[in-house]
């Protein structure tokens, strides 16, 4: 089957594949990619596992509490607009329609930080995993520290602590273990998923039984976020922001409040629907047309505003 579904599911293990749009190299230099990790260890519903970095695409291993979709395209938009403001470039880095997201099951974690470790291996880049500078694999064998979560896997290869560093080198450096290139983690057959069937109808029985609560909860905060941003903006209070009095120099403060939680800090619509007592097919018109009213330079200094409230 050539199209298969992403699952997109809380509390399990993924592996992701993102690449750079148009050829762009995602990352500058080297301050580049700590500031990417720095980004990733900032979130606070996932947990890394591994990482493998190139110059036109990266590869992720991790735990998410939350379903990917909740957190990824934030934290790629933090990093986006991080990258534009230190190089004076413009446009989106990353081409969100070649990203792969994978289901790992847990018993085959080991196998696939295997995978992420060799791709350098895989690709000509040096003869062995430890001599690729931009990896997890320096966390695993303690010669460097990006807070990357190693206990868990190099416990799955041994149990005896002692001797996890040395499994841990000869497992990643079997070479009859070495992917092929183009091989890629998604063996089942529907599913974008490492995992057996079985594992993943569990998993999918499980899907939004015990998160729903803690979701709205992030989204009651990133709509407060919103509000307490956009108040230092414009210096109004939260009733005329809120759309309950208006102001004569922004009668449509609340429409602005909409756009900012949907369309840069990526809450969904329905959720800014309801706060504004508002329909969202209205809510939605109101949003696309605020360019009209307002210059490009308010609303992207609005959104630099938020980028900078929310990294700092």
């Amino acid at each position: 089957m050539t199209k298969k579904i992403s699952l997109d599911l809380a509390n399990q293990t993924y592996y992701l594949h993102i690449s750079s749009s148009a050829h762009l190299p995602i990352f500058s230099s080297v301050f580049a990619i700590d500031y990417f990790l720095q980004l990733l260890n900032r979130q606070a519903s996932i947990e890394l596992y591994g990482y493998c970095f190139f110059p036109h695409d990266l590869h992720l291993l991790l735990h998410s509490k939350l379903a990917p979709s909740h957190w990824l395209e934030t934290c790629l938009l933090q990093y986006n607009q991080w990258h534009n403001d230190t190089s004076g470039d413009s446009g989106y880095l990353f081409d969100d329609g070649q990203t792969q997201q994978v289901l790992i099951q847990p018993k085959f974690l080991v196998k696939a930080l295997r995978h992420v470790h060799n791709l350098p291996v895989a690709r000509k880049l040096c003869s062995t995993s430890d001599q690729f500078l931009y990896s997890s694999y320096h966390d695993y064998s303690g010669k460097q520290h990006t807070q990357v979560k190693t206990a868990h896997i190099l416990t799955m290869l041994s149990h005896h602590s002692g001797q996890r560093g040395k499994r841990f080198e000869d497992y990643m450096s079997s070479q009859r273990l070495v992917p092929h290139p183009h091989s890629q983690l998604d063996n089942n057959e529907f599913y974008l998923a490492y995992a057996d069937a079985s594992y993943i109808t569990r998993a999918m029985a499980d899907y939004g039984e015990d998160t729903g609560a803690d979701i709205e909860n992030d989204h009651q905060q990133l709509w407060q976020a919103c509000l307490t941003a956009l108040n230092h903006v414009t210096q109004l209070d939260q009733k005329t922001l809120m759309g309950i009095s208006r102001h004569h120099n922004l009668p449509e403060a609340h429409y602005l409040l909409a756009w900012l939680f949907v369309k840069v800090a990526k809450g969904p619509l329905y959720f800014a629907a309801k706060r504004l007592s508002k329909d969202q097919t209205t809510l939605q018109l109101k949003i696309n047309s605020l360019s009209l009213h307002h210059p490009k330079a308010y609303l992207r200094y609005i959104a630099n505003f938020w980028q900078q409230s929310i990294t700092a």
